[in-house]
């Protein structure tokens, strides 16, 4: 049986360990978790591990060994505190950890270690072609067909950070900043979509600021009603921002900067640069405003 037809997470004793960790180590990594149901750091260890396994691919695989039902196979890999990980590759040792881990230094760790797997023929322009459809149906305000093409691209391929990036602009405008959270922080620091993430959580302030402002009405009334409150100029950025009228908080966020440079500690510059960064110099939205905000603060 191929690798990526055997499961990827698994339990595993001493009747199965030869087989299932010694030997087929040597298709995939096989990543051994030594736990116990009473343990606390084991479970919160737990579902990290797995979570970065399942991210990596069918390269690398997971088995969970119960020490209290196998303390043979404890004492064979010396292990004297659990959580205890130890990592297999082609029958030997190679890796080893103690202790609950951040989820982020689990997957430094496993990742060299991890091949990437070949894409079949026409498997990366299909990918493409559906992160496209996404991004057309997220621009377009279709959110949940957005979301769902771009699950769609994560359940194919864990780690690819354009649909990362687009299933997380979809939870924002649903207004889910957990999930926000959860998808931008696998998104690594040096990656292209990096700034992208950073700019998502600028944009969860923003819609809480539009949010407190109570909506774009109320805030246009109260700028109506005194042109020169930056604080409610603020709010209507801040609200058209929130509801994707982007190019209406980009010139919103822009006169409060000629106004006011550093209002709310440079909050609306803050703002635009984070849009440059998410839709990219190239959006019809952003056009020429980076130039003039330039302009505006030197």
């Amino acid at each position: 049986m191929s690798a990526n037809l055997k499961p990827q997470i698994f339990d595993s004793d001493a009747s199965n360990f030869e087989k299932e960790v010694i030997e087929a180590s040597k298709d995939r990594v096989i990543v051994v978790d030594f736990w116990a149901p009473w343990c606390a750091p084991c479970r919160t260890l737990g579902p990290d591990l797995e979570a970065v396994v399942k991210a990596l691919g069918p390269g690398v695989a997971l088995a969970k060994v119960n020490v209290d039902e196998n303390p043979e196979l404890a004492q064979l890999f010396r292990v004297q505190g659990i959580p205890a990980v130890k990592i297999v590759k082609d029958g030997r040792l190679v890796q080893e950890f103690t202790g609950a881990l951040p989820k982020a230094q689990i997957e430094a760790l496993l990742k060299p270690l991890v091949p990437e797997m070949p894409r079949a023929e026409g498997e990366e322009e299909e990918g493409e072609d559906l992160l496209q459809g996404a991004k057309l149906l997220l621009e377009e305000g279709d959110l949940e067909g957005a979301a769902q093409l771009f699950d769609e691209q994560l359940a194919a391929e864990p780690g690819n950070n354009q649909a990362l990036v687009g299933l997380a602009r979809a939870r924002l405008h649903e207004g889910n900043f957990a999930a926000v959270h959860q998808l931008t922080e696998r998104i690594e620091e040096g990656t292209p979509e990096f700034e992208q993430a950073r700019a998502l959580l600028k944009l969860i302030d923003i819609h809480q600021v539009a949010h407190q402002a109570g909506g774009g009405a109320v805030a246009a009334q109260r700028l109506l009603a005194n042109p020169e409150d930056l604080e409610a100029r603020y709010g209507v950025a801040c609200c058209a921002a929130a509801e994707a009228d982007y190019a209406v908080a980009l010139e919103g966020w822009l006169a409060i900067v000629e106004r006011q440079r550093d209002f709310r500690n440079g909050a609306a510059r803050e703002g635009m640069a984070a849009l440059f960064h998410l839709l990219g110099r190239q959006h019809p939205a952003v056009g020429d405003y980076p130039q003039r905000l330039y302009r505006a603060l030197y």
